[in-house]
This record gives C-alpha cells, sequence and structure tokens, in this order.
C-alpha cells in the first residue's frame, strides 16, 4: 500500500503536506513544469512537477539527489478530481492512499502563490486529514518575471505539527506553458501510466524549447544543436528546406559566432501538443531579441522578432531511455 512503501521517505516531507485551499480561487497558468531542489532538516530531495489548471499533476520525489547508492524515488500521478496512483516497485501504478492528490496540489506552490493575489508573501493551508491533519504555512520569496508571470523561486514549507522544521524548495527550473488548443489532452489518458509519460512530455518538451533559448543567449551552438536529430526540415522565408545534423551545426556555430544577445525571451507562453501516443510533438513559440552582430570586425546592433514552431519525434533506446529529438522548425519574422 502507498502508506506503508512511502511511509519512511515521507517522513523526510511531513512538513510539506500541504492541501490546496477549501475555496481555491481559479489557477492562472494552464501548465507549470518545475524542478525544486529541496533542503529538509533531515537531508536532501529534488523535486518535479508538472501540473496543469484542471488539477492533472504528475509528481517525482528523488531522494537524495547526488548519491545514487541511497537513492529512492516516487512517482505519482492524479487526474481531475481526487484520484491519484502511485508506481510500485515493479513499475506498475496502483491506487494511491486518500489525500495523496491534496498531498500533490499542496507541493504546488508556485501555483497556489499565483492564485492568492499578486506577489504574496506566505499561505497557511489546511493539510489533508487522511495524512495527519493540522495546517502548513509556505513562505514565497525571490520572485522573478517569467513570460509575463512573477513567480517565487524560493517557497519554505513549515508544518504545525513541527514549526521548528523548515522545508527549502529552490526552484532551478519554473516553465509555463499550454496545451495547443485541439490537440489531445493528456487528462484524457486512459490508464495513470499513460497519464505520466503525456504529462512528462509537457516538461521534457518545455524543457527543451527552454535550452534552445538559453543556447542563443549564451550563443552555445552546441547546446542549441543536442536535441537535434540526424536530418531536419526547416521552412522559412518561403522556402522548404532539408539538413544534416553536421550542416546544421555548422550553420549554427556561424550564426550564433557572430551574435551576442543581451535579450532573448519569449513573449507569449508556449503552446505544446502531444500525440495521444507520444510519438510526436510540436511547440509554438513567440519570442524577441536584441543584442550585437559582429561582421569583418564591425559591430551593430540587432533587434528582431519571431514566431515559430518545433517538431520532435520520441526515440526510445534499446534500455527504453525516452529522449525527444528536433526533427523540424517552422519560423516567420514578425514585421
Amino acid at each position: 500500500m502507498f502508506k506503508s512503501c512511502l511511509s519512511t521517505l515521507l517522513l523526510f516531507v511531513a512538513g510539506a503536506l500541504a492541501a490546496e485551499p477549501e475555496n481555491a480561487p481559479p489557477a492562472l497558468l494552464e501548465g507549470l513544469a518545475s524542478r525544486a531542489e529541496v533542503t529538509a532538516p533531515r537531508g536532501t530531495f529534488v523535486t518535479e512537477m508538472v501540473s496543469l489548471a484542471d488539477g492533472s499533476t504528475r509528481f517525482v520525489q528523488v531522494y537524495p539527489p547526488n548519491d545514487p547508492k541511497k537513492r529512492s524515488r516516487v512517482d505519482l500521478v492524479s487526474g481531475i478530481g481526487k484520484s491519484a496512483w502511485q508506481r510500485e516497485a515493479g513499475g506498475k501504478f496502483i491506487t494511491a492512499e486518500a489525500g495523496t492528490a491534496a498531498f500533490m496540489r499542496g507541493h504546488d506552490a508556485v501555483r497556489l502563490a499565483l492564485g492568492n493575489g499578486s506577489r504574496p508573501a506566505k499561505l497557511t493551508l489546511a493539510a489533508p486529514q487522511e495524512m495527519g491533519g493540522g495546517t502548513v504555512t509556505i513562505e514565497f520569496s525571490d520572485y522573478r518575471p517569467v513570460i509575463g508571470f512573477e513567480l517565487p523561486f524560493t517557497a519554505v514549507f513549515v508544518h504545525s505539527a513541527a514549526p521548528n522544521d523548515r522545508f527549502i524548495y529552490r526552484y532551478t527550473a519554473l516553465l509555463p506553458f499550454r496545451v495547443a488548443p485541439g490537440s489531445p489532452s493528456p487528462a484524457g489518458a486512459t490508464d495513470p501510466a499513460s497519464l505520466f509519460e503525456r504529462l512528462g512530455d509537457l516538461a521534457e518538451l518545455a524543457a527543451a524549447h527552454e535550452r534552445i533559448m538559453a543556447a542563443h543567449r549564451g550563443s552555445d551552438a552546441d547546446m542549441l544543436t543536442a536535441d537535434a536529430a540526424e536530418r531536419t526540415t526547416v521552412s522559412g522565408r518561403g522556402r522548404l528546406t532539408e539538413a544534416r545534423r553536421e550542416e546544421h551545426v555548422a550553420r549554427m556555430r556561424e550564426y550564433l559566432g557572430a551574435l551576442r544577445f543581451s535579450r532573448y525571451v519569449d513573449t507569449a507562453v508556449p503552446v505544446i501538443a502531444v500525440a495521444n501516443d507520444g510519438s510526436l510533438a510540436w511547440l509554438a513559440c513567440e519570442m524577441d531579441a536584441a543584442g550585437v552582430r559582429t561582421l569583418d570586425g564591425k559591430t551593430e546592433p540587432v533587434a528582431y522578432a519571431f514566431s515559430w514552431v518545433e517538431l520532435y519525434s520520441l526515440e526510445v533506446d534499446a534500455a527504453g531511455r525516452r529522449t525527444w529529438q528536433g526533427i523540424g522548425n517552422a519560423s516567420s519574422q514578425r514585421p
């Protein structure tokens, strides 16, 4: 059962068993992928989450993050409503104990902050009665702008049963996204394993896009092309072309070698679509950039804005490891 399998690990996170508030306001963003490095009274761990406004949530916790010999992993997923499942050691998902869905949503601290006014410093919530009750106070700080949102990059959880224990979540990734209208919704998955995978796909694609943006900001052609397939198709300026990976890498090195960006940011929340079977996906974005270009010893300012669509195919290796590869791009420059 869920409680017996995870009781030891949950002792480390008892202070973070927060539930959603009884009168939770509507979510202000559709999707959010997050990763937090957590400092707890009895150790450290990493928490990764993907959540949608409809309540679908994927929760992964790894303890400790830097010692493979002692690593312990928890995989949880919940759909719309109060249903939740956990992955057993054999890989199968089974029904989790009552209160697990609330437990997961209570960890979605950034979404809770967004739903409770402008840059709240603190929230106090009721913890699930099924997991001991009491209250949890979440303290928010280190707010930063992310695609039009002000998001807290630090959240501290304190449970009323242990007021001296502080669970400090420092977010290393906060990636808002939207599910493309008309595309398959993860909530429509027929089983918890598929729901877990589809939510994970959304997070991985959002992260792949963020690597593209970071690669431009760092003028890093290797990072920019790290996810590229052996052959890619590109649509732009009214032309359709194909390129091998080595050609693509060489072109990006030449392009980025002349550029240094002071700004390269998303100006709209990226939109993601994933096929029902998880084999194909695309991500659409809108961005603008500013910086300088140096050619033939002359430096001049540059500024432009684009929207584009990134095309991806899922690759699964012999060990079952799943990776998304970029197989194409279609772009248009804003007039």
